[in-house]
């Protein structure tokens, strides 16, 4: 009877964090690179793969669009396709890089900003993609026998950001805090990015007993958003928090320099 073998891909996942995993055994870093590119300028930027496993690895390289939706899921897109995608404007030396056990290679990634001004008045992103491709060895196959290979593929994304010279607005707006529909004592405050740069904000919710004055500072929650962006924050009471009327101040701070935003309302605990 012939020998049968079975190959089997699993794919785990989207990695955009500097990190180690025992399974893969791989180092990227930055996970973020930002260029600052003018209108004709070219710009170069480096980033480290290091293979920490004791077998060579090989990584396919490759370009794509992306975006946060309202409550910070990532989405991926195919590149260019995005209005202010970058990725048509990246260049990589190799599609494909191979690297040796304990090293580490230097993947160049250029920017080539266009000639046309009106390109470069607003920020632009894409992302840079590095999974790991896996060949299949069978030379250990025996006669009558059924080999099973799991392939673990693991694809890490960098942040490909685009700042030009001069784009520099920080602003944002708090658009609405109302109580979530479905999850009791949490409520969702609405912001926006009305800037032309990605923020980098913090939401935090402070309430003052009505009777007693007594106030009530919560958790810090931080989040980046995209110019012309809304992001929806849930903010929870919390579960100690005594019967009463109070005054729920959701605040946004987004920029050290700005001042911040905020909306008022009342709650009633009960």
């Amino acid at each position: 009877m012939k020998s049968l073998f079975c190959s089997f891909v699993l794919l785990l996942g989207l990695l955009t964090c500097t990190s180690i995993t025992n399974a893969q055994r791989v180092n990227i870093n930055p996970t973020t690179v930002t260029f600052n590119a003018a209108a004709g300028e070219s710009s170069s930027q480096t980033i480290t793969v290091s293979n920490i496993s004791n077998e060579k690895q090989v990584f396919q390289l490759s370009l794509g669009d992306w975006l946060r939706d309202s409550l910070g899921n990532h989405q991926y897109l195919k590149a260019g396709a995005l209005s202010r995608s970058c990725a048509n404007w990246i260049k990589l030396d190799n599609s494909f890089i191979e690297i040796e056990p304990r090293v580490s290679k230097d993947i160049r990634i250029t920017l080539n900003a266009p000639t046309d001004s009106l390109q470069l008045k607003e920020m632009k992103w894409a992302m840079l993609f590095v999974q790991n491709v896996k060949e299949q060895e069978n030379s250990n196959k025996k006669k009558g026998k059924v080999n099973a290979v799991i392939n673990e593929i693991f694809r890490f994304g960098i942040h490909l950001y685009q700042v030009p010279p001069g784009v520099n607005r920080f602003e944002a707006k708090a658009i609405d805090l109302r109580p979530d529909k479905t999850i009791k004592g949490t409520y969702n405050f609405l912001i926006r990015n009305t800037g032309n740069v990605m923020l980098q904000c913090r939401a935090r919710l402070e309430l003052t007993n009505m009777e007693t004055g007594e106030e009530i500072k919560l958790d810090v929650v931080e989040f980046p958003v995209f110019p012309d962006a809304k992001r929806m924050i849930a903010l929870s009471l919390p579960g100690t928090l005594k019967k009463g009327r109070y005054s729920a101040l959701a605040m946004l701070e987004y920029h050290e320099d700005m001042p911040l935003e905020a909306i008022e309302t009342t709650i009633e605990v009960k």
